[in-house]
C-alpha cells in the first residue's frame, strides 16, 4: 500500500475520532443541563456557596466553557448548529444571567487561549 494512502487513512481516521469527541462533548452538556433543570425543579442543589452563589452555577460555568471551546474553534459543522444553539437556549431558560456571564466569559477566554496558540505557532 502507497505511503501517502496510509496517511490519509489516519488523517481521515483522526478525523472522525475528533468529530466523534465534539458529539460526546455535546451530548454530555445536554446531560447536564437537562440535569441541572431537574434538580433545581425539584428544588435540589439550589444552595449556596460561601459566596452566595447557587450551586448550580458551577456546573452552568462548566457547560459553557465546553460550548464556548467548540463554538471559538469552529468545532461545530453546520448540521449541528441547531442542536448546540438548543443546548445554549436550555442554559438561558434554566439561569440567564448566569449562562449569559459564563459563556461570554467563556467565550473571550477561549478567544484569548487561541489567539496565544497561533502567536507561538508563528515563532
Amino acid at each position: 500500500m502507497p505511503l501517502s494512502h496510509s496517511l490519509f487513512d489516519y488523517y481521515e481516521s483522526h478525523y472522525a475520532s475528533e468529530q466523534i469527541a465534539h458529539k460526546i462533548t455535546l451530548a454530555k452538556a445536554e446531560g447536564k443541563l437537562l440535569s441541572i433543570a431537574a434538580l433545581r425543579r425539584l428544588d435540589l442543589n439550589t444552595g449556596t456557596d460561601e459566596d452566595g452563589f447557587p450551586f448550580y452555577v458551577w456546573d452552568i460555568a462548566s457547560v459553557a466553557r465546553e460550548l464556548a471551546e467548540l463554538r471559538v474553534r469552529k468545532l461545530i459543522p453546520v448540521s449541528w448548529a441547531a442542536f448546540f444553539n438548543d443546548l445554549c437556549r436550555m442554559a438561558e431558560c434554566i439561569d440567564k444571567e448566569a449562562w449569559t456571564y459564563f459563556y461570554k466569559s467563556a467565550v473571550e477566554d477561549e478567544e484569548w487561549f487561541l489567539t496565544m496558540e497561533n502567536s507561538e505557532a508563528d515563532f
